[in-house]
Order: C-alpha cells, then sequence, then structure tokens
C-alpha cells in the first residue's frame, strides 16, 4: 500500500516524502525511546546486538529463508497490581519506573460519550514485573467524560513525558494531553483536544525520527462483503458503505503540533458531518490480505534499533450479522524507524492467550532477560530478543550486516531445532565463518569450525574451536551463517562486568 501526505509547510512535507511507503508495506505504529535507551548499543558499553526481523537485516542469501516471530505467552498467574499499565521507564539500578491508571465510573448519561469517569495515575517500582513497590499518585483527575484508553512516552531531547488521554464528547474521542518534567507534575496542554480519532491507540519515541509516533483506530467507508454494527454515513448517503477499521499515524516532535494535523470529526455521525480522512493518510490491508480484514488496534514500541508492533485483527461474521464480531487474531509487525513497517508472519497469532486477553495494550519491561506485560492476573511475555527470527526448513545460507568487531565474545540467541520444528533434531543445525570486509573468510574461522547443534538459548558461545572472534576485536566484520530446521534471532556481544 501507499501512504501520501502533503503538508502546509515545506519541513513537515519532505519529513513524510522521506518515509511515504513502498507497495507492499503496511505503515503503521507505541512506546518511549527510554526503552530504546535500555536497549540500544552505545560506545560507553562498547555493546553489539543485531537482530533478525526482515530482509535489511541480511545479505548474502542462499535458499529459502523466512522471517518468523514468537507469540507472546503466558509466564505465570500472579497477583493483579491495583492499576492497569500505560507507561514504563527502565532506571540504572536495573528496575523499572512504572506508570499505571486507575478508572472509577461516576455516572451514566442517555449517551455514551455523556458517561463519566474518575482516573488516576500511581507511580511505582518494580523488579520483577509482579511487585510494584514505593506506590504513589501522581494525578488524579476529576469525573469528565474520560474513557479507558490512555498511552505514555517519554522525549529524550526534550526529558519530558507525554501522556495522551481519550475523552468523549459529542464529536468523538478527543485526544487530551498532558506533559511532566519529572512524572509527579502533569498539567494539562492548554491546546487540548489534540484532534480527534479512532478509540483505540499506542505511543512511542522514535529516536530515528525524533519524534513520537501514535497510531490509532480510524475508521473509512468500505463497501463491505459482510454488514457488522454501525450504521450508513449519512453525508455519504450509501447505505451499503459500512466504516471499516483501518490505522492512522501521526508524528510529532513535541507531542503538541502534529503531522497530519487533521481529525475525524463526528465519529457517530449525530450531525451529518462525518467525513473521512484521505486514503493516502491511511494504513489498510492490501491484496495479501483476506478481503475482510480490518485493523482493529496496533500497539508499537522501540526495541533497541527498531520498532516492533502487535496488531489486533478482526473481520466481520455472518453469525454476528449487524453486529460486532469476534476478533481475528494478533499479528506482529516491525518497522527500522516507527512509520514504515513490514508484516514477517502475516497469518501466525502473537498472543496465545488470545482471545482470553485480545491485545496488548501497554509497552513491555525487559527484565532478567525476558519481555514482560503485566495483564491483570497475567504475567505474559517472551524471552529478551527473540520477537522475529530468521529460518530456514532446509539449508539455507545469508550474511550479516558488516560491523566493526568489540573486544568482546559474540553470543548467539538461537534454537536449534526452531521450537516448531522439535522433530528436527537429527537434522537441525548453525554453522558460522566469519568474513572480512571483502568478504573472504578469515583464516581459522571457517563455518566448519564452528556448528552448534541441539541448543535453545539466548548466549551460545561462538567459539571457533579455542578461537574467539574477540581476537578481530576493531576490524570490519560480517557473519556468515549456514542453517537448517534451526530460529536465529540476535547476535550480542557479552557484556563485561
Amino acid at each position: 500500500m501507499n501512504r501520501q501526505v502533503n503538508h502546509e509547510n515545506s519541513s513537515a512535507r519532505h519529513l513524510w516524502q522521506s518515509i511515504a511507503t513502498r507497495a507492499g508495506i503496511a505503515l503503521l505504529v507505541g512506546f518511549a525511546a527510554w526503552l530504546s535507551a535500555a536497549a540500544a548499543p552505545t560506545p560507553a558499553t562498547n555493546h553489539l546486538k543485531l537482530l533478525f526481523s526482515g530482509p535489511q537485516d541480511i545479505t548474502d542469501t542462499w535458499g529459502k529463508l523466512h522471517f518468523g516471530v514468537t507469540p507472546v505467552r503466558l509466564i505465570r498467574e500472579c497477583e493483579p497490581p491495583a492499576f492497569t499499565v500505560v507507561g514504563c521507564l527502565p532506571l540504572p539500578d536495573g528496575t523499572w519506573e512504572v506508570f499505571g491508571q486507575q478508572l472509577k465510573e461516576a455516572g451514566r448519561g442517555k449517551a455514551s460519550f455523556e458517561e463519566t469517569n474518575s482516573w488516576k495515575i500511581i507511580r511505582a517500582i518494580t523488579r520483577d514485573g509482579v511487585t510494584f513497590e514505593h506506590q504513589e499518585t501522581v494525578m488524579d483527575e476529576p469525573a469528565a467524560t474520560w474513557t479507558q484508553h490512555a498511552a505514555m512516552a517519554y522525549n529524550p531531547e526534550a526529558k519530558e513525558y507525554l501522556l495522551l488521554k481519550l475523552k468523549m464528547d459529542s464529536s468523538g474521542f478527543a485526544y487530551t494531553a498532558f506533559f511532566s518534567a519529572d512524572g509527579k507534575q502533569w498539567p494539562a496542554h492548554p491546546g487540548n483536544p489534540l484532534f480527534y480519532e479512532g478509540d483505540a491507540m499506542s505511543l512511542f519515541w522514535s529516536p530515528v525520527l525524533h519524534r513520537f509516533v501514535v497510531v490509532s483506530k480510524s475508521l473509512q467507508p468500505y463497501r463491505k462483503h459482510l454488514r457488522d454494527h454501525g450504521g450508513p454515513t449519512k453525508a455519504l448517503g450509501d447505505d451499503a458503505l459500512r466504516d471499516r477499521r483501518v490505522l492512522m499515524m501521526r508524528s510529532s516532535s513535541d507531542g503538541r503540533h502534529w503531522e497530519p494535523s487533521v481529525s475525524l470529526p463526528d465519529v457517530w455521525d449525530r450531525h451529518g458531518r462525518k467525513g473521512a480522512h484521505p486514503a493516502g493518510f491511511l494504513t489498510v490491508p492490501d491484496a495479501d490480505d483476506p478481503p475482510d480484514l480490518e485493523f482493529y488496534s496496533g500497539t508499537g514500541f522501540w526495541y533497541h534499533d527498531r520498532a516492533y508492533m502487535m496488531v489486533l485483527n478482526y473481520a466481520a461474521s455472518p453469525l454476528a450479522a449487524r453486529k460486532h464480531a469476534p476478533h481475528l487474531d494478533n499479528e506482529w509487525w516491525t518497522s527500522l524507524d516507527g512509520l514504515r513497517w513490514e508484516r514477517p508472519a502475516r497469518g501466525v497469532n502473537a498472543l496465545e492467550v488470545f482471545p482470553q486477553i485480545p491485545r496488548l495494550e501497554s509497552p513491555p519491561m525487559i527484565i532478567h532477560g525476558n519481555l514482560l506485560w503485566p495483564r491483570g492476573k497475567m504475567l505474559l511475555g517472551l524471552p529478551e530478543d527473540r520477537i522475529s527470527c530468521v529460518s530456514a526448513r532446509a539449508n539455507g545460507e545469508f550474511s550479516t550486516k558488516s560491523f566493526k568487531m568489540p573486544a568482546a565474545d559474540l553470543l548467539l540467541n538461537a534454537a536449534t531445532p526452531a521450537p516448531e520444528r522439535p522433530f528436527a533434531k537429527d537434522q537441525s543445525y548453525v554453522m558460522v565463518a566469519v568474513l572480512d570486509d571483502k568478504g573472504q573468510t578469515v583464516p581459522d574461522f571457517e563455518a566448519e569450525k564452528c556448528v552448534i547443534r541441539d541448543e535453545d538459548r539466548r548466549d551460545i558461545p561462538l567459539k571457533w574451536g579455542e578461537a574467539s572472534a574477540r581476537q578481530l576485536a576493531g576490524k570490519t566484520i560480517r557473519l556468515h551463517f549456514f542453517l537448517r530446521s534451526a530460529n536465529l534471532y540476535a547476535v550480542t556481544s557479552k557484556l563485561e562486568p
């Protein structure tokens, strides 16, 4: 699909022209750059991390390679926290600063947008993603037409938190902003609401773009084969059209001025003034998707040097005629900048506890080698760096991108055999060679000297006999992998104490 955006000023236009997508790539994005700060390599640590999520991560390929993902799983049941997590920030001592919300019904009205709720933001510290210490209320908003939807991110350049909260009125869902320099004082933005859009959102900071990115559910007039809930659009005058759920993405350098600046007005069409966004602004299903697929929401976050997003899919059903049908499944998307998105695993459900928990609505914490999402009585998660992988059913080969070798040992995050092919234990393998900057094998680092079998770990040492790539510190190299029935998730360097 293509996305083309026209803007009022030339700088914004140049930004969006630079991120316009090519055909077949879905656009999209919500987590803060604080996660980037926790995971990204820095000169101070001299730490290497190579993730495998798409064709841009590999070269010199042979065989039938494919990219896969790991579903988020139930780790264990636990005592639920007194709040719902909306944001989290890694602290220098290894703990996480967590922000959660409490929503309490205050009154019902004749219309849905007249229902009122009070809500609080709780700040706490966690060491394990389960126990939350030092809880304090940092925001206590009086009753208003607040909904349950909230998202938070952090701008490391301005050293400022941004909290988005939805508030309903007769026009729809008003995106309401609060800012904080310390996480304790949260004045409302005097320019609220920022804009109107659909009732699902996520938010994060892209260190590549130096901008916040917010992805929202939006609505697009569409001639559906199966009609579900929702009436015709009066302004369009065509009863055959029903809104389909798609994604709308905006970005902002400061959280106050957003591009594009358009709103989705009169979302319920009560005043006959409902107007759809131009198609070029929207992220929609493409020709490789089922014809009735809809994108219900997207929860994105920044991770090391890229963004990941879990997208909740939807399709109408004849078993729920003119009603809200069950959700379809979830899907992992990946992006190198937070705006242009790849879909490496269509049709692979990304959330094993679905439909009991239909979607994730917050970014993860990274604790003790796992990505963790607290959700009520459940702690969900997956191993660190294992959201995506490169794999081959039969024999395959590829090289990594070139990198300057750090003065550290290399570790491979891999599963051989691949978890989805446990019967392939006798045939599965990984072999690794080191190539120099001319693409030639470095003597003593041939593939036959580094053979890995029957391993499923995040920290498999890469050794060539007794030799370590540490001996090549400072040199520009690539790793060349040979594999079969194995999943390769990442290459990292061993962190020194």
